[in-house]
């Protein structure tokens, strides 16, 4: 086989591999305070509106045209909703499922001075209610 030909399998085979690696849905919850909020990012589909199964929630902080993020729970979980507490506190409501990573604190920061940084404490719930209007989407 010529040199063009193993080019040619070898980006076909990266495009497979790698082709679909981005989410398939991405759905945000805004906290109390702007530039503060949760993504949670979903992979290959799955049952249930933010199930899959991959699911990746991160916390993000933006401010000033700067913008951090941290994984906060990945897993073959599935995500029915987030929930917050107060500005700052969140619940994220789980139908099921296994985690991988799970961090129930992250500090998010941007710069040097105190209000360039923001902790988020998160806690997990497999019972949440089934409505409430603590939930916010952007």
């Amino acid at each position: 086989m010529s040199a063009r030909g193993y080019v040619t399998i070898s980006v076909l085979l990266n495009l497979t591999a790698h082709g679909c690696a981005g989410p398939h849905k991405v759905e945000t919850f805004q906290s109390g305070v702007q530039g503060v909020f949760i993504t949670v990012e979903t992979y290959n589909g799955g049952p249930g509106p933010l199930g899959s199964d991959t699911t990746k929630v991160y916390a993000h902080f933006q401010r000033h045209g700067k913008s951090t993020s941290i994984i906060v729970l990945e897993g073959d979980i599935v995500v029915s909703k987030v929930i917050w507490n107060s500005p700052h506190d969140d619940t994220l409501c789980l139908d099921g499922g296994f985690t991988d990573i799970y961090r129930n604190q992250v500090t998010l920061i941007l710069g040097n001075t105190p209000g360039d940084s923001v902790t988020i404490h998160s806690h997990l719930n497999e019972h949440c209610p089934c409505e409430t209007p603590a939930v916010r989407r952007r």
